[in-house]
C-alpha cells in the first residue's frame, strides 16, 4: 500500500508550478504598468501681424534701409540735355527698387530730403538738389519726382502724401525718379558726382 502513496517531491510539484506562474505574472505587471488616467484639453497657437511696408528683399528693419541708387550712368564732361534715372538695387536686390505693403495699407507718403548740396550748380541747369564731384566745387543739379513722367517733383522740405498702394500686397516700384537737366554746354571736371538723399516712407 505504501507504494501507492505519492512521494513528497511529487506532492510539492503542483505548488511549485503555481508559485512560478505567480512570480511570472508579478514580473509582467512590474514591466507593463497599467495607465492610471488621462488628461484632455486644448493648446492654442497664435501670431500677431502688424500693418506695414518694406523694401522687397529686406529683413523688415524700419531704419537704416537701403532704398537703392539713382544711377545716371556715364556721360562726357561736355554733355547737355536731360538724363533720367530710376531707383534700383534697393536692399541689394537687382532691378528697380520694389516696395511691398500689407493689404490693409491703402496709401503712403514719402519725404525725400534735400541731400547734401541743395541749391548748388544752378548756373548750369535746373534742379533743387545737386551732386558734387568729390571735395571740389563742381556740381551737377538734379531733381527727383514721384512719377516716371517727371511731372511732380518732391519738395526739399515736405512729404508727398496720398501715394496709392496696389491692392493685395502686390510689389510696386519705389515712386522716386531722378532727372538731370543740364542746359549749359560748358564742360565740367571729369569724375564721380554723388549725393545722398534721406528717404522717409510713412504708411
Amino acid at each position: 500500500m505504501e507504494s501507492l502513496r505519492p512521494s513528497p517531491a511529487s506532492a510539492c510539484a503542483p505548488h511549485r508550478k503555481r508559485y512560478a506562474a505567480a512570480l511570472a505574472l508579478a514580473a509582467g505587471m512590474l514591466a507593463w504598468p497599467t495607465l492610471a488616467g488621462t488628461l484632455t484639453g486644448t493648446l492654442q497657437s497664435q501670431i500677431q501681424l502688424t500693418a506695414g511696408c518694406v523694401i522687397a528683399g529686406s529683413s523688415g528693419n524700419a531704419s537704416g534701409v537701403n532704398f537703392g541708387l539713382l544711377d545716371f550712368g556715364t556721360r562726357p564732361s561736355t554733355f547737355t540735355g536731360i538724363v533720367n534715372a530710376t531707383a534700383s538695387g534697393g536692399e541689394s536686390v537687382s532691378g528697380p527698387t520694389q516696395i511691398v505693403c500689407s493689404p490693409d495699407v491703402l496709401g503712403i507718403s514719402i519725404l525725400v530730403g534735400p541731400g547734401s548740396y541743395a541749391g548748388q550748380g544752378g548756373s548750369i541747369g535746373a534742379g533743387s538738389r545737386a551732386m558734387r564731384n568729390g571735395s571740389t566745387a563742381a556740381y551737377i543739379p538734379y531733381d527727383v519726382f514721384r512719377d516716371p513722367a517727371h511731372s511732380q517733383a518732391y519738395p526739399t522740405g515736405a512729404a508727398i502724401t496720398g501715394i496709392t498702394v496696389p491692392a493685395n500686397g502686390v510689389p510696386f516700384a519705389l515712386p522716386i525718379y531722378g532727372q538731370i537737366n543740364k542746359s549749359d554746354p560748358s564742360a565740367l571736371p571729369a569724375g564721380m558726382y554723388t549725393d545722398t538723399l534721406q528717404i522717409t516712407l510713412t504708411y
